[in-house]
């Protein structure tokens, strides 16, 4: 019998959020010393980086997938078949990093025209974009042994593995940007580039060395199997279009605000920022939330599966008060991290106390999604998404264009979209308890 404890949920939450923090690192490192170069290296790698998000969902959700299927072999104790997924679906994200790469540079100039009309900035973004896609092989592998060990709920590797890369990031940026002595020639923004991918390469090389350490027997080519290869896409396939759609939601949310004017949209563009800063400790209890709910499936602790989501519940809004209270009561600090603007500063404190309440909502929402997901029920989890993003953007688009809210009051739409998640996940969780406790329960 699987038994987890508030103990037991914090050591598999507590690495992931350091592990968040650590990207976050990322996140603020290349802002910082890019935003120095000017206008056109900051907007570059900001195009670069929308787009290279936006394809990377393709090997996120692979690795969610994967996590889901070893989650619950791990229930069910079947470590032999544990090391096959991760082996087939290591095949599968490799395939596609090389065919996503090959892709962007056999059609990357008339993509790049199509995208970018300015032509500073679009030569801009196809140097720096260039490098970036280098990424695309390490960022798959890694998050395929990131899947494993989120699965089997060792996630101490993974934080250490994300701190190196963060680490690896903030030392190689200025040095590659501005250059080092007469030993290294300043390279500019691409340097930036340059360093997120060799962060990511080494990242790889360390997961998979701890990897390989522990398990000396995995052969490759002759555990590949076709059954388990489909398998994970099936699962995979609703996951890559449910992320996709979480990142075009916020895409089409800022069309909406850039109708507004300007200053809207860079206040919107800061609050996002320290949006993606402050969530690491809900995208933890996220992540343990399909980890946990499929072992328990897997292992058929249909019973607990209520019990441990109040758990993590509980805790991932206790984790998170803290960063709400920030955001209602220092919101000034927060945006000063991104923008030294005193007009953006007042202008989006408003929209940041909204942040604050939104927060909360966020903590109990996004872990009842995953929690759908963990039962496997990963079509489910991707209409629940989408439901929601319609809802979302319709109601976005009252506010703005019907009723022509200020900027503080159309970012009430994000208790709209939580609200939908929240309702429609606790619906789809309790349908499936339901089920599986009658059907025991016959038996």
């Amino acid at each position: 019998m699987i038994n987890y404890s508030y103990r037991e949920i914090l050591k598999i939450v507590l690495p992931l959020i350091i592990a968040g923090f650590g990207q976050s690192v990322i996140y603020i490192t290349d802002i910082l010393f890019l935003g120095r170069l000017g206008p056109v290296a900051l907007g570059a790698s900001a195009i670069a980086g929308l787009f290279y998000s936006s394809l990377m969902m393709i090997g996120f959700g692979i690795s969610s997938g994967m996590q889901v299927l070893i989650a619950q072999k791990y229930g069910e104790d079947k470590k032999e078949e544990i090391n096959l997924y991760l082996l087939n679906g290591i095949f599968l994200q490799l395939v596609n990093a090389v065919l996503l790469t090959g892709l962007y540079f056999a059609f990357r100039v008339p993509l790049l025209n199509l995208l970018v009309k300015n032509e500073e900035l679009r030569a801009a973004t196809s140097n720096f974009s260039s490098i970036r896609v280098l990424g695309f092989i390490p960022y798959f592998l890694f998050y395929s042994y990131r899947a494993y060990y989120l699965g089997i709920g060792q996630t101490k590797v993974i934080s250490v593995a994300t701190i190196v890369m963060s680490l690896f990031n903030l030392i190689l940026n200025p040095i590659l940007i501005y250059g080092f002595n007469n030993l290294i020639n300043p390279l500019g923004y691409v340097g930036s580039a340059w360093a997120s991918v060799i962060s990511e390469w080494v990242s790889m090389f360390l997961i998979m060395l701890y990897y390989s350490y522990h398990k000396k027997s995995a052969r490759f080519i002759s555990h590949l199997r076709t059954d388990l290869c489909k398998k994970i896409m099936s699962i995979s396939f609703p996951l890559i279009l449910q992320h996709f759609i979480s990142v075009f939601s916020w895409f089409l949310f800022f069309v909406f605000i850039e109708k507004m004017g300007s200053q809207e949209l860079a206040v919107s563009n800061i609050v996002r920022a320290v949006y993606i800063l402050i969530m690491a400790p809900i995208l933890a209890f996220s992540h343990s939330a399909v980890t946990i709910i499929g072992q328990l499936t897997g292992a058929g602790e249909y019973q607990q599966l209520f019990k441990v989501m109040k758990k993590l519940s509980l805790l991932s809004m206790l984790f998170t008060f803290p960063f709400s209270m920030l955001s209602f009561f220092t919101p000034q600090y927060l945006m000063q991290i991104f923008t030294n603007n005193l007009e953006l500063i007042r202008y989006g404190i408003p929209v940041m106390k909204i942040v604050a309440f939104a927060l909360i909502y966020f903590s109990v929402s996004l872990p009842w999604l995953s929690a759908v997901t963990g039962l496997g029920k990963t079509k489910q989890a991707f209409l629940i998404e989408l439901f929601s993003f319609v809802i979302y953007i319709f109601a976005s688009y009252v506010f703005v264009f019907v009723w022509k809210w200020p900027l503080a009051m159309i970012w009430f739409n994000e208790f709209v979209y939580f609200t939908c998640i929240m309702g429609f996940s606790f619906f789809v969780f309790n349908r499936f308890v339901q089920h599986k406790l009658i059907q025991v329960n016959v038996k």
